[in-house]
């Protein structure tokens, strides 16, 4: 009951929300027919409405793709086209399909411009028509005109319909083009895209020629460059050392610049000819042409622009730092280096560009591949080598032969050629008297020259150690022939020198007038060689030397057989000191000398006697002709004339060294075979083995020729050679060993000027009995050289 009660007020409510929601709609469909042109009638007891076409906006199109007839819209709509430019006109609104004809107007709709009827339609939907129109050029806007179909009246009759203007600027059309409109006047946005090709060529020329220079290649610009490429690298290094940095830098603003340019260009342009021109300026003045320039003056142009880098860094810097300690930290420090196969490598190519450096660089080359050679690589075979059993008789024959073979140092062998006892040094035989018959075994007993003896494999580096010392410049090369249970035997391959490694250094064979072949290895001969006959340098003849004459000889001789201990017979034999004599005399031509009293001339060797606080080895005596002298603290100066000697005191320090090796001449020792040892480490030299340093003094005093002079030079290497001949000559087969003699060659003697510069004996030189027959002679020499001294002094 109370269900039914309440089912009565609910549909009464019903009932109302449905007639009100009736009406609203009538309400809503009659004001719609008002406000679109519809008339509504009753008919027959329905509602009926008059449908008008409505325009609300229009689209110009191109009639064909890429054609520019349409420009745009003002700001209030207008659309602007092209003048005399066929378009199609898009007509958008409500019932468009009652549109029987379209016209343009100027004014008004009673004087039209151009109609097209609805046959020409090309679309005509409810919603869209679509028509072509061609527009001449005017300064007033072109209005549409619509022109609906004939409607028929409510007694069957059609009325016909007028034009009706649509005055809207959003339907409007104007032929009125306005002027460009630029970013910026046209003649700023010319040069500012020339500036910006400008940064784009620099960026993309700096990112190739900056980056390509490593650290450690301007590092080493800075020490072997010119001077001006040694400027450019320490302006240059500082930035580069932020590698990572520089690089993002560059390429953000090489990037930012080249889209700056394309914006620009499509502002001043547009389309197709946007792309072609920004493409083609950026490839062609940002990236061929100062990439090219960058490749070969990238040092230059990176120097002059530094300042523009370091602006660009700056500005750049909140973007390009944070990625650049990224990249840092991901990649790691830049490292360039080069191992020792990769810089030969790099040396050989230039040597095939560099013409003038060709012969440097393989120097270079040779010096850095002996690490990777070994002795044999360079040796001379043992079959090719000059040896001479120790039996051999020195005879006037035997030394000829030696000396025409023109070598230095000759192995010697006991029995076979692969038992090498000792050498040889040529040097050795300069004092001695070929009648004596002397063996060889005798001579290289007395002298104990150092024999080394390497393994074949040992590396050049190693062997060129060695010979830096300056112990020996010459080894035997030997390998192991058999290895057992005992000790193993060694056979003799061949011998290596100082010289093969420099010839290996210098990728060329050091050729002089003695050698037979040019190549020690290959043994290619040399054309037309010939050994050269040294005969005339060492053996006894009269025409050895042309410097002085035979009577000067006599007196010299005896002048220093009586004035000085040290040439006394009990040292050194009367016919070595005469061989002493004429292979030591040196003459000075005045005419030859430069002016003394300028102090920018270069004196030559030969005219400087002595120097003052310079190590000196030789004892001096003038027998023609001046020298000046030159000493203490106040530069005082006298003349020192014919007879004055220097270097007293290292004759007498020899001479002590001498005496006290008089009881050492009788205990002879047997000759030892040398031992076999490899240079790894050196081996100690034998306890006989004097070194050959050359024994010097230090003279407080300068020396130097001021006229035409001629002085005998003896050092103290031949003073120890000519002793050692002579203790040889007297029948000695010992070899002395001198007492102190070491110790002496590595030290220097003090020299007080008035022990070494002594004056003239005005007493002339005793002459012995032996040389009587040339009394008169020596008399006329030493008449003539005083008469000769007072002129001068006069």
């Amino acid at each position: 009951m109370v269900k039914k009660t309440w089912e009565l007020p609910v549909l009464i409510v019903r009932t109302l929300l449905a007639s009100t929601v009736l009406c609203a709609l009538l309400l809503f469909s009659q004001s719609f027919a008002v406000s679109h042109g519809i008339h509504t009638s009753d008919i027959g007891g329905f509602v009926t409405m008059e449908k008008k076409a409505s325009l609300s906006g229009i689209r110009i199109e191109s009639e064909e793709p890429g054609d520019e007839g349409f420009h745009g819209y003002t700001d209030k709509g207008v659309s602007i086209v092209h003048p005399d430019t066929t378009l199609r006109v898009v007509l958008f609104g409500w019932w468009l399909d009652e549109v029987m004809q379209v016209a343009f107007t100027l004014s008004n709709c009673n004087s039209t411009y151009l109609n097209v009827s609805q046959a020409d339609f090309m679309i005509q939907t409810e919603k869209r028509v679509v028509i072509k129109a061609e527009f001449a050029e005017t300064s007033k806007l072109y209005k549409i005109c619509l022109k609906q179909k004939p409607r028929e009246t409510t007694t069957g009759e059609l009325v016909e319909s007028h034009f009706s203007l649509i005055d809207d600027f959003r339907t409007s059309i104007s032929t009125d083009l306005p002027p460009r409109k630029y970013y910026l006047p046209f003649g700023v946005q010319i040069s500012i895209i020339s500036f910006l090709l400008v940064l784009s060529g620099l960026f993309s020329g700096l990112n190739l020629g900056l980056m390509a220079l490593t650290p450690q290649e301007l590092m080493l610009i800075q020490k072997s460059g010119s001077k001006q490429e040694r400027k450019y690298a320490d302006i240059i290094l500082p930035v580069r050392r932020s590698g990572n940095f520089l690089l993002c830098s560059l390429l953000i603003g090489n990037v930012c610049v080249n889209s700056a340019i394309s914006i620009l260009l499509d502002d001043l342009t547009s389309g197709y000819v946007a792309l072609i021109v920004s493409s083609a300026g950026i490839v062609i003045f940002g990236e061929i042409f100062p990439q090219s320039i960058c490749v070969k003056k990238g040092l230059a142009v990176g120097a002059r622009t530094i300042w523009i880098t370091r602006f660009f860094m700056v500005l750049t810097f909140p973007l390009a730092y944070p990625i650049s300690r990224a990249l840092d930290a991901i990649l790691g420090d830049e490292v360039v280096s080069y191992d020792r196969k990769r810089l030969m490598e790099l040396i050989k190519m230039s040597t095939r560009n560099e013409e003038g450096l060709a012969e440097e660089l393989k120097i270079a080359v040779g010096a850095m591949e002996i690490s990777d050679k070994t002795v044999s690589d360079v040796m001379t075979r043992i079959d090719d080598v000059f040896m001479l059993p120790d039996t051999t008789v020195l005879n006037t024959k035997t030394v000829a032969e030696i000396l025409r073979m023109g070598y230095t140092r000759i192995p010697v062998y006991s029995g076979d050629r692969n038992t090498v006892v000792s050498l040889l040094f040529v040097k050795d035989l300069a004092l001695l008297d070929p009648d004596d018959n002397f063996t060889i075994k005798t001579v290289c007993g007395y002298h104990e020259h150092p024999l080394r003896f390497i393994m074949e494999d040992t590396p050049l580096r190693v062997m060129l150690e060695e010979f830096k010392k300056g112990d020996y410049h010459l080894a035997m090369v030997q390998r192991v022939a058999q290895v057992g249970e005992g000790d193993p035997v060694y056979e003799l391959t061949g011998i290596v020198t100082l010289e093969d490694i420099v010839e290996e250094i210098l990728q060329a064979e050091i050729v002089d007038e003695t050698d037979v072949v040019t190549d020690n290895v290959h043994r290619i001969r040399r054309r037309g060689a010939q050994a050269r006959d040294l005969t005339y340098c060492m053996m006894d003849n009269d025409t050895a030397s042309q410097v002085i004459s035979m009577q000067m000889q006599l007196v010299t001789l005896q002048w220093l057989t009586t004035n000085h201990r040290a040439f006394h017979s009990d040292f050194i034999s009367q016919n070595i000191l005469e061989k002493i004599i004429r292979q030591n005399v040196r003459r000075v031509e005045f005419s030859h000398l430069p002016d003394m009293n300028d102090p920018k001339a270069v004196i030559p060797k030969t005219a400087k006697l002595y120097t003052k606080q310079e190590p000196s080895e030789k004892f001096v005596l003038i027998l023609e002709g001046r020298a000046m002298i030159t000493i203490g603290q106040n530069m005082m100066t006298f003349e020192a004339g014919p007879w004055h000697c220097f270097g007293e005191e290292l004759l007498n320090r020899l001479v002590e060294v001498a005496s006290g090796s008089q009881g050492a001449q009788n205990n002879p020792q047997p000759q030892q075979q040398p031992a076999r040892t490899t240079v790894n480490p050196s081996p100690a030299a034998p306890s006989a083995f004097v070194e050959s340093r050359r024994i010097t003094f230090v003279p407080d005093f300068s020396a130097v020729v001021r006229d035409d002079c001629t002085y005998l030079e003896i050092t103290a290497q031949t003073y120890l050679l000519a002793y050692k001949s002579t203790l040889l000559s007297r029948g000695n087969r010992a070899v002395p060993l001198l007492p102190n003699e070491e110790a002496l060659l590595r030290g220097t003697v003090a020299l007080n000027s008035s022990d070494t510069v002594s004056p003239p004996d005005e007493r002339c030189p005793l002459i012995s009995t032996d040389v009587e027959t040339g009394l008169t002679q020596t008399a006329e020499v030493v008449e003539m050289t005083d008469m000769r001294r007072r002129a001068v002094e006069a």
